[in-house]
């Protein structure tokens, strides 16, 4: 029997006030549904609980700015293109009181889900333990020493975006697969399923290795072209990439209240429909969104002066590079920011070594070699130089912390300890910051960390308020000022830019009794050529400028 029916009025039948709604599956976000639940529920108080991996400008902000959730289950909140950082409107929502929320991590929400699927009650993990998030999650988590419990998540009503299905349901998801299936199977409801195209049972069959979700599972399927937009869908035959521009100005439309209440007047409620929405990004955007060419480069100009994110980003890819060389480090996992940005920049020196390591994206990508032009961590334009595209399930539990992979993660921190363990979920007055997204998975289990973050006297204390990730795992730490290696517990300032003055200011930038090794190495500046293949990933200057 067909589910076909515009999006519309498949959510005035199943999306209820008081529903548990998970939002997501594959890295293709599904905005075309939420931007329709946000229309439809705008100004009725409808005390959602709103669940999903990963929300920003573009999709929590608005949502919640718009007051349709209580609550909110995720594990990051904040915007990630084309750099990471907190979101105002979704701080003001949750620092407010208007909205709780529950903090996870990409693996653990990922595996709550993959447990509602499969009937279980719970699902071990190593993440969360030692953490914060330990101490907050009350039942929903239990601790058995070493190994952790997570308990099964079942949402009441899932949406998700596909990039085809047929009449019945039947769904072929984009890449990468992200969170894949597992919340359209674990919800009590089913899902709503919105897709770029209905296609044929025939082309489906033909297909069938890349069909993820059954029929069984979906209660309505509609066609929504562009229904990722802002974010990228790759799917069968193409796609189409991330909306720079647009993220760009919804992240700055959450400052304030009256900016963030006009984008949603603009882009939300004023469309109809979804179709009208699409019809508003006009032609020209549409076009140049689905080039999935390689982005053109622009002439690159070398400042005379290095900037400190210069200096601390090539710091860290001599780093990576080293520590995998001696090491024997088999796969890196990254975090948004700098910290790729360096992981790239290594891989790239190995490569040309004839070293082989494995760049991975928590959301699937396996072995890509990133392209230049777009430093955004999981651009679209990378896929297809990937010989793997997995899911987050694979990567995060099975090449971060199976024990094969010997994976280095690489991570950035808003503030750390002495100890390497890092916050990103609370400032120290209580307020909202991102949450932890994939950071506690990667320190949790990889084999080593290494953690990129620019140094100052409220980035670096003496304990963190928040334990986002435990630092167990952190073995050095790159700042503008210089290197620091992990001795006996603590981190020892080991290398410098410069002499003594350098020392100086790396002792008054540090909020703890900073210990120097006796024999500090000082660190060459970045050569013109390490400049340059910095600013060929990153033209904009998004990561290196000051």
């Amino acid at each position: 029997m067909s589910k076909v029916m515009p999006l519309a009025d498949a959510v005035r039948q199943f999306v209820r006030p008081n529903m548990n709604l998970y939002f997501g599956g594959s890295w293709a976000f599904p905005n075309a549904a939420m931007f329709e639940i946000v229309r439809q529920f705008a100004a009725r108080d409808p005390r959602f609980t709103l669940i999903l991996s990963t929300g920003g400008a573009a999709s929590a902000a608005p949502f919640l700015a718009a007051g349709l959730a209580q609550r909110v289950i995720a594990a990051f909140l904040g915007d990630g293109y084309p750099v990471p950082g907190p979101n105002p409107a979704i701080q003001r929502a949750i620092n407010s009181g208007k909205v709780a929320v529950e903090n996870w991590t990409m693996l653990t929400l990922t595996l709550r889900l993959f447990a509602a699927a499969m009937n279980l009650p719970y699902l071990p993990t190593r993440s969360i333990i030692g953490s914060s998030l330990e101490n907050d999650l009350g039942d929903q988590f239990r601790s058995m020493g070493t190994v952790g419990l997570v308990a099964a998540l079942h949402p009441d009503l899932t949406l998700t975006h596909g990039y085809a299905a047929d009449s019945d349901g039947n769904t072929i998801l984009p890449l990468p697969l992200a969170g894949n299936s597992f919340g359209a199977l674990a919800a009590k409801e089913g899902a709503i399923v919105t897709v770029e195209k209905i296609v044929s049972s025939d082309i489906i069959r033909s297909h069938s290795p890349m069909t993820r979700i059954p029929a069984h599972a979906v209660r309505a399927v509609c066609e929504a072209p562009f229904g990722a937009h802002p974010l990228g869908c790759f799917g069968l035959d193409g796609g189409y990439v991330e909306d720079r521009p647009f993220m760009l100005e919804a992240r700055a439309a959450a400052r304030s209240e009256k900016t963030q209440a006009e984008w949603i007047q603009h882009w939300i409620l004023d469309p109809h429909d979804h179709a009208d929405y699409v019809a508003r990004l006009g032609v020209e955007r549409l076009a140049a969104i689905k080039n999935l060419s390689p982005t053109p480069l622009p002439p690159i100009s070398l400042a005379p002066s290095l900037t400190d994110a210069e200096k601390m980003i090539i710091a860290a890819a001599r780093e990576i590079a080293r520590v995998v060389r001696e090491h024997g480090h088999r796969t890196i996992l990254c975090g948004l920011g700098a910290a790729h940005l360096a992981a790239w920049l290594a891989e790239l020196q190995l490569r040309n070594e004839d070293v082989a390591v494995t760049l991975l994206t928590e959301v699937g990508a396996v072995g890509f070699q990133p392209l230049v032009g777009d430093p955004f961590l999981f651009a679209l334009r990378n896929l297809p130089t990937a010989p793997m595209i997995a899911d987050m399930l694979t990567v995060m539990g099975m090449f971060v912390g199976g024990e094969q992979a010997r994976c280095l993660g690489v991570l950035g921190a808003a503030q750390m300890d002495r100890r390497g363990n890092l916050n990103t979920t609370r400032l120290p007055d209580g307020g909202f910051l991102m949450g932890s997204g994939g950071a506690n998975d990667v320190a949790c289990t990889a084999a080593e960390v290494i953690v990129v973050a620019r140094q100052s006297r409220q980035r670096f204390v003496e304990r963190v308020n928040y334990v986002t990730s435990p630092g167990a795992r952190v073995s050095t730490v790159i700042t503008q000022l210089g290197v620091y290696r992990k001795i006996n517990g603590d981190l020892i300032l080991s290398a410098v830019f410069g002499d003594e003055a350098t020392i100086k200011e790396a002792r008054e930038a540090c909020g703890w009794d900073l210990q120097v090794a006796r024999d500090v190495a000082v660190l060459p500046f970045p050569n013109s050529a390490e400049r340059e293949a910095l600013h060929r990933f990153d033209p904009l200057g998004d990561l290196w400028r000051d």
